[in-house]
């Protein structure tokens, strides 16, 4: 099957080296600098503290022509989607699949399946209309990775060890249909798990839960979330974020076994994790929150569920992000 990984950041380099690794047919899309690094260096990675790899890839530069890629895995940030879309659609070949991997709520949430909002559009998301316009609903496959990913030089990635990390995949219209376990044999070439689900919209709002608490709270306070278990307050607001969030996704018919209070014990101890927003505030890159945190607010109105909390959140994110994007990343620690 030949495969275009759209996006060369911590996932995206990642997934094309394990896949490589498979002997599958695979490339990735990089741009600049990393491209250069990529070409030159190939992807090093491996587990904290384990064995690492380093393994050559094959990379294309968005001039390239190179297209009629039967699947590809867009690991950009949701952010970035938009500019992209075209181009995206363009490399795809006649009938590909274009597996969606990134943090947060979709764009194409209220598309798809018949709901109260079938059809809303998402305005965090998508403002102007070109996702929707752009990318035909039909190639869409929708996922979530449990699989984090730190990138500690330019190419050199560690993989935190975690108890169990997996994709899973599944169409926007709740249907099952042979190109997912065409996808899901394509990645557990590599040794790593997939599930096939229904409701991809679950599985989502699965990861955002936790995405939520922590990528906001790790990147307020540049630290990491053992900082905010340890807390007397931690507790508390913690809770607040949670219930919120849980409140929009409960309306929207979404049932989740997940508590604040096993959330927060799953944060004790924990003073090594950074979260991808945290990773992009230390590099001045832009923060993926309207994936993350606008969407819920937007939800929100739409179900006329007060969100408080997240609305304070989503405050000291912005103001912290236009504050980096300005001086070029997060707090600095200046020595005497």
């Amino acid at each position: 099957m030949k495969t275009l990984v759209y996006g060369a950041g911590a996932i995206g380099s990642w997934l094309t080296a394990e896949l490589t690794k498979a002997n599958q047919d695979v490339c990735v899309l990089a741009r600049g600098e990393n491209l250069q690094n990529l070409q030159a260096n190939g992807v090093t990675y491996g587990e904290m503290g384990g064995e690492q790899f380093q393994v050559p890839i094959r990379c294309i530069s968005p001039e390239s022509s190179e297209k009629n890629f039967e699947t590809i895995f867009v690991t950009l940030k949701s952010m970035q989607i938009a500019d992209a879309s075209e181009d995206i659609v363009a490399r795809l070949a006649p009938g590909g699949s274009i597996v969606m991997i990134q943090n947060g709520l979709p764009w194409w949430y209220f598309s798809g399946i018949d709901s109260p909002w079938s059809g809303r559009a998402l305005q965090t998301l998508d403002p102007d209309g070109a996702l929707t316009k752009n990318i035909p609903i039909e190639a869409i496959v929708g996922a979530v990775i449990f699989r984090p990913v730190i990138k500690v030089g330019p190419t050199h990635y560690v993989l935190p060890k975690v108890p169990k990390s997996w994709l899973s995949i599944g169409e926007v219209d709740n249907q099952i249909r042979p190109r997912l376990f065409e996808i899901e044999k394509l990645v557990t070439s590599t040794g790593f798990g997939v599930q096939v689900v229904q409701d991809i919209r679950k599985a989502k709002w699965q990861k955002l839960l936790r995405n939520i608490v922590w990528n906001t709270l790790c990147t307020i306070g540049q630290s990491p979330p053992g900082r905010y278990e340890a807390h007397p307050y931690g507790s508390e607001v913690v809770h607040l974020i949670m219930n919120e969030s849980l409140a929009v996704a409960n309306r929207l018919g979404i049932d989740l076994e997940i508590n604040p209070a096993s959330e927060l014990l799953s944060a004790k101890g924990d003073f090594k994790n950074n979260p991808s927003m945290f990773q992009d505030i230390k590099a001045g890159r832009p923060l993926e929150s309207a994936a993350i945190i606008k969407v819920v607010i937007e939800m929100g109105e739409i179900l006329n569920i007060p969100t408080p909390t997240l609305r304070m959140i989503c405050l000291f994110l912005d103001v912290l992000d236009q504050t980096a994007q300005e001086e070029g990343g997060g707090i600095r620690v200046v020595s005497k």
